[in-house]
């Protein structure tokens, strides 16, 4: 089953006119963290891109969205293409990006779901400076509503803030979504973490296939007995399971409690 190793990862990017002096720079990172998030575990990964600026008379673009693909030359030319430009005011159309990415985007049923925000400014109504819009975002949109969106549809947040401006509501929208905010010049360090946690996911796909397999062959799924014939530990099932469910790869129809004797 390909479902069970797949990743869905979307960036969404803010184009307006202040992030001049960054986008080359978000570019590469951007890039750089699809080779290396390919490279992270035995995954099949597709990549789409949101662009985001702002609400009229700000700007006339609020967002654009490439879906996903694929093909990772065709993902890496739509990031190529992104050109900063518009914008007025400070804070931007961050809040619409991440509602974008999480219901306009075709994500897979049973993939693992990031978006990677990668904005200089924050959302509107968030007590930024010079907000066009100070009580709130035009669509009507709050960190609280539209993180609660990304949980809904089960994305995960990791967030570049490229200034210290923005640095405080993106690491509420990525903690809120369990996610984490990374500073300016940190673009390593988020590459990593997302590599760590795609490892941690997916460097098990023998195990998973295993019990996913042990799975739909019962009605009545138990940890020790899938341990003593797969000859693993129950804790080893058991988070095997755990890794399975996050995905919807399996349900809640029988309980995978781990033995007394073998966690």
């Amino acid at each position: 089953m390909n479902a069970i190793n797949e990743v869905d990862l979307a960036f969404v990017v803010d184009t307006t006119g202040s992030m001049g002096g960054f986008i080359a720079a978000a570019q590469r990172q951007m890039i750089g963290m699809i080779a290396e998030v390919s490279r992270a575990a035995d995954v099949s990964i597709r990549v789409a891109v949101v662009q985001y600026r702002d609400h009229p008379p700000q700007d006339t673009l609020v967002y654009r969205v490439a879906p996903f693909s694929a093909d990772l030359s065709r993902a890496k030319q739509a990031i190529e293409a992104l050109h900063a430009g518009g914008g007025g005011d400070g804070p931007e159309a961050v809040l619409d990006g991440i509602v974008a990415a999480c219901g306009e985007l075709e994500w897979q049923p049973h993939s693992r779901r990031l978006a990677v925000l990668v904005g200089d400014a924050p959302p509107h109504g968030t007590g930024g400076a010079g907000d066009a819009f100070p009580h709130g975002c035009p669509c009507g949109e709050t960190v609280e509503s539209a993180t609660a969106k990304a949980e809904e549809a089960r994305v995960t947040v990791y967030a570049l803030g490229l200034t210290l401006w923005a640095t405080e509501s993106f690491t509420r929208i990525a903690r809120f979504t369990g996610g984490e905010c990374f500073g300016a010049g940190q673009g390593a360090d988020a590459v990593e973490r997302v590599k760590q946690l795609l490892s941690t996911e997916f460097g098990h796909l023998e195990l998973d296939r295993a019990v996913l397999e042990a799975w739909n062959a019962t009605d009545m799924f138990s940890t020790d007995a899938a341990a003593m014939k797969l000859g693993r530990t129950c804790g080893e099932v058991a988070a095997s399971v755990a890794r399975l469910s996050a995905r919807r790869l399996i349900g809640s129809r029988a309980p995978a409690a781990a033995c007394e004797t073998c966690t």
